[in-house]
């Protein structure tokens, strides 16, 4: 699981746990870990998208 699946899953869980006990702060919280989930999860693809370009500008340099 990515670190930010993680992040996504446990600020569910932090939200429906400050949801049920009526406290905003935490279900705040839940909703920007989660947020912060999504943003791991576009830089990791961000980072996956670069270097599969670095790989086949090398393959173009070498002549493959």
């Amino acid at each position: 699981m990515s670190s930010g699946t993680s992040d996504k899953v446990e600020g569910k869980l932090k939200e429906a746990g400050g949801a049920l006990l009526g406290d905003e702060k935490m279900k705040k919280e839940g909703q920007a870990q989660q947020v912060v989930g999504d943003v791991k999860d576009v830089i990791d693809e961000a980072g996956e998208a670069a270097s599969d370009l670095i790989d086949k500008a090398a393959d173009v340099i070498k002549g493959k």
